[in-house]
């Protein structure tokens, strides 16, 4: 084992992935019909409503699920993501968004387990991304629960990571293209961290 940090998800990446959805066996004419009006609605709210107004009061309407999406929070990020250098390039299926996915579905409750912390643990020949629980658990209940494993030589750091003078930020860059943003907890921790992954 080489180190271990406490790192955190880029607060602006996404705090939702697309909801599951399941069709209705049966096709009555009324549930097709609030169907069809539901639909409407839902695209006319939008197409004249700005992005940023739906991502602050009404996320839901993207018939997404959201974790964490605060008012407070949603206003942060509407605000600053015009000024921001980008989070991340993770198209369908990269290794970006599995790791996204595995970090943000973190096994615990909705409201004690923090679905943006987690722990990274390098190696000489893996990079593990493991769970990290909230501080208002009781000390048994911690677990470092497995999520996303990369092998080394499958992600480096991305050379022109914006924005990392004032906020503790690192980004990945994976094999497949694909790159995420991630906070540290200090910059000691940032620095030791590229130290030790200059080699991977």
């Amino acid at each position: 084992m080489i180190g271990t940090w406490a790192v955190e998800l880029d607060r602006l990446l996404p705090l939702w992935w697309d909801r599951d959805t399941v069709r209705a066996a049966g096709f009555a004419p009324l549930v097709w019909a609030m169907n069809f009006c539901k639909s409407v609605w839902r695209g006319l709210w939008l197409y004249f409503l700005p992005r940023w107004f739906v991502d602050i009061f009404g996320p839901s309407a993207y018939g997404r699920r959201p974790y964490g999406l605060s008012l407070t929070r949603r206003a942060y990020r509407a605000l600053r993501r015009p000024l921001h250098g980008g989070s991340w390039h993770a198209p369908e299926g990269s290794t970006a968004r599995l790791l996204w996915r595995a970090v943000r579905t973190t096994p615990g409750e909705k409201l004690k387990a923090d679905h943006d912390l987690f722990t990274l643990l390098l190696t000489d020949r893996r990079l593990l991304v493991l769970s990290r629980w909230t501080a208002r658990q009781a000390d048994d209940h911690y677990r470092a629960v497995p999520l996303f494993e990369l092998p080394s030589g499958g992600w480096w750091l991305r050379p022109d990571t914006p924005n990392d003078v004032w906020a503790q930020r690192q980004d990945l860059l994976f094999a497949d293209g694909s790159w995420l943003a991630l906070a540290f907890d200090g910059e000691g921790d940032l620095q030791a961290f590229r130290a030790a992954a200059a080699g991977h």
